[in-house]
């Protein structure tokens, strides 16, 4: 048998090696093509994440600067909450539409606000209208003109929203919410840099989707959202057990 030469068998090698080599180049080139689309991928996720988050700050705003308390409905909110929320919607969605009167108030129909509030609670919410008087300043109601005054130094917010987290099942939100309080909101530190200040405290807000926007659904604190997570895990174990007991038992004999 003809022994093969140190030569012909780096030839064979070098034969191979060339396409085996191409392949490996290949699937190195593949892998890192496919890092970089994951890469791209989750920044875009990343960044789509952060501007969902502010559209939906933007949006909430003037309802959280009102700081109001907990509903399951807006049926069941306070009807000054909802009158002022709505004012103020209005205001920082339309102020360049709005002209003044002789004594130096923006003259803005009452009409304007029943539109805001059907987008922000749904078209069942009906405004009482009326004179608004907080601590500071007054919003005059006039009821033939059905306008409302609003003073040129108007309401300063107690709060700015921070949405921390987004879950979406179906059309339904649900948002975690931190309130900012006023006065923090990325304030200068020492030597000039900036720092994400902490909310006072967390709230759970649920929406849903519509046509033109989102409406609010419920507004919960933390504990209560929470507490009503884990009354509704209990009963749905409950329900199971029961279920398990009413099935029929056979017995072998």
């Amino acid at each position: 048998m003809e022994k093969q030469s140190p030569w012909n068998k780096r030839k064979r090698r070098s034969k191979y090696a060339l396409p085996l080599g191409g392949v490996f180049l290949v699937l190195a080139v593949i892998g890192l093509i496919s890092v970089a689309g994951f890469c791209i991928r989750l920044t875009n996720q990343i960044m789509d994440n952060t501007r969902e988050k502010s559209k939906f700050e933007e949006y909430l705003l003037p309802v959280v600067m009102f700081d109001p308390v907990e509903f399951d409905s807006p049926e069941h909110a306070d009807p000054l909450f909802l009158l002022q929320s709505s004012l103020w919607g209005t205001l920082l969605s339309n102020t360049d539409k709005y002209t003044y009167d002789e004594n130096a108030m923006l003259v803005v129909p009452a009409s304007d606000l029943d539109v805001y509030a059907a987008k922000l609670y749904g078209s069942d919410i009906k405004l009482q209208h009326q004179t608004i008087e907080d601590f500071d300043f007054t919003y005059p109601y006039d009821p033939e003109t059905k306008t409302y005054g609003v003073p040129v130094m108007g309401q300063t917010s107690q709060y700015t929203p921070q949405v921390t987290k987004i879950e979406k099942k179906g059309d339904l939100y649900t948002l975690t919410v931190g309130y900012i309080p006023p006065g923090t909101l990325w304030e200068a530190a020492v030597g000039g840099s900036t720092y994400e200040p902490e909310p006072d405290k967390y709230m759970i807000y649920q929406m849903k989707k519509v046509k033109d926007g989102y409406n609010i659904l419920s507004i919960k604190s933390l504990d209560t959202w929470e507490a009503e997570q884990q009354s509704g895990v209990e009963n749905s174990q409950n329900v199971t057990t029961q279920d398990a007991a009413a099935l029929p038992q056979f017995s072998v004999g």
